[in-house]
């Protein structure tokens, strides 16, 4: 039974031991450990109730946070300390936006990880000789298609309107792959501690980098783009 369905069947309003959590979660997360949890939740995840004893108890808002945040970190390779400020949004009923540009509605959700090429068609409008064409450039895989997959799907179709085919952006996928290389090479000595806490410290790192590397890229680009009007 997946992640998902384990959390359905514990009932709402009760609460729940550490042991049936990791029970809950453990089929999608097979990594997560009580030490794990108990980081989570000092990282301010969740603040599950006490007993009297000290012994933690977990309510079903509680599970849902920690699954939605073990996804957005597995699949997103998001920081902690994002994803503690999505969820803090989340609670005060903003509709807060993820790094990628997926908004959520005020309900904790967890994101789609994967989708087939009919549902990537359908969300993103593009078509077979497109896709093909994005595919023959590496810019997108051949399914199913992850978050971000989806993402370039929608950009490669509204770049279309400026007559910019995919194989215009072969030196983005060139580029990217670059700052791919540069920023597993300064993750990799942290990763190799093979801890909880240095996967997370990578995440960030990784996510810091990549949104400095944007920022650079953007800049960049505005800076020739300024200069039309001169």
């Amino acid at each position: 039974m997946a992640a998902a369905e384990n959390v359905r069947y514990l009932a709402a309003g009760k609460l729940f031991n550490i042991g049936q959590v990791l029970n809950a979660l453990q089929k999608e997360f097979a990594d997560l450990s009580e030490s794990k949890l108990r980081y989570l939740e000092e990282q301010g995840i969740v603040t599950p109730q006490r007993t009297a004893a000290g012994y933690r108890k977990f309510s079903e808002t509680d599970v849902q946070r920690l699954q939605l945040a073990l996804t957005l970190q597995r699949d997103q390779y998001l920081p902690l300390k994002v994803i503690r400020s999505y969820l803090e949004d989340l609670d005060d009923g903003k509709n807060p936006i993820l790094p990628n540009g997926s908004p959520t509605t005020g309900a904790i959700r967890i994101p789609a990880k994967r989708v087939s090429q009919i549902d990537l068609i359908a969300e993103t409008g593009i078509g077979d000789s497109l896709l093909a064409q994005a595919q023959e450039v590496l810019l997108i895989g051949e399914g199913p298609f992850d978050l971000s997959e989806v993402e370039i799907a929608r950009s490669i179709v509204q770049l279309q309107r400026f007559g910019i085919s995919p194989r215009h952006l072969k030196g983005a996928k060139a580029a990217a792959i670059r700052e791919i290389g540069i920023i597993e090479g300064v993750v990799a000595p942290v990763l190799g501690k093979k801890d909880t806490a240095s996967r997370a410290k990578a995440a960030q790192f990784a996510f810091e980098m990549e949104t400095l590397f944007a920022s650079i890229r953007s800049n960049l680009i505005r800076g020739a783009i300024s200069k039309i009007d001169e």
